[in-house]
């Protein structure tokens, strides 16, 4: 994957009911990490498919990296009768991408009124093509596992396939592209565990300061 793709990649939120802007894909949390200094923006929106049906949730998300091993961010919630408002999230790379296997651990969800959840991320691959496993501990003490794979068409475009475990989770197939140096957006299409539900898309509006 691209420097320039892997910027603007680092700050996509988990999808709803849970959110959080932890550095990953659509759904899962990734080993990838902010390069020091810089600061992610992204405003999300989560709806019923086809896209202009309506928005169910509406997001604006922060990152910031704190040196080159750790991220904190605080994520604020617009969607209308929000029980949350703002939560907290916080990531520690413990093994780098670039070493051919990267490892994070990290907790999002953080407030005084949610539980958090934790999670462990393993990110494989140094060429367009990736991988990523893991696993999180939810508030109701359920380990839940994930993956996903995303490649990269070139410079500036990605697709990706993902899922995450648990009925109240999703699967998701997206794209991403990169428009400017700073700015990106991703569409994904969303598919729910539970099948009694409606399949749904996600859209994110990202910018990435200072580029490198």
């Amino acid at each position: 994957m691209t420097r320039g793709l892997a910027l603007w990649l680092l700050l996509i939120a988990a999808a709803a009911p849970a959110h959080a802007a932890y550095s990953g894909l659509t759904l899962i949390p990734t080993a990838d990490m902010l390069a020091p200094g810089q600061v992610c923006l992204d405003y999300q929106l989560f709806g019923p498919y086809p896209i202009g049906s309506g928005v169910d949730a509406a997001y604006l998300n922060t990152q910031a990296a704190l040196g080159s091993r750790a991220e904190v961010g605080v994520d604020f919630d617009f969607t209308a009768d929000a029980p949350s408002g703002a939560v907290f999230n916080g990531k520690l790379l413990l093994r780098p991408v670039e070493s051919g296997l990267g490892v994070a651990v990290g907790t999002y969800n953080v407030n005084e009124n949610l539980r958090p959840t934790t999670y462990a991320a393993a990110t494989r691959g140094g060429g367009p093509f990736r991988l990523h496993l893991g696993a999180q501990r939810t508030p109701d003490e359920e380990t839940q596992g994930f993956a996903g794979v995303d490649y990269s068409i070139s410079d500036l475009t990605q697709v990706y396939l993902e899922h995450i475990a648990g009925e109240e989770n999703f699967t998701a197939v997206g794209i991403s592209y990169q428009f400017t140096s700073r700015w990106a957006v991703l569409a994904a299409w969303l598919r729910p565990n539970d099948r009694e539900l409606e399949d749904g898309f996600a859209i994110d509006i990202g910018c990435v300061w200072p580029v490198e």
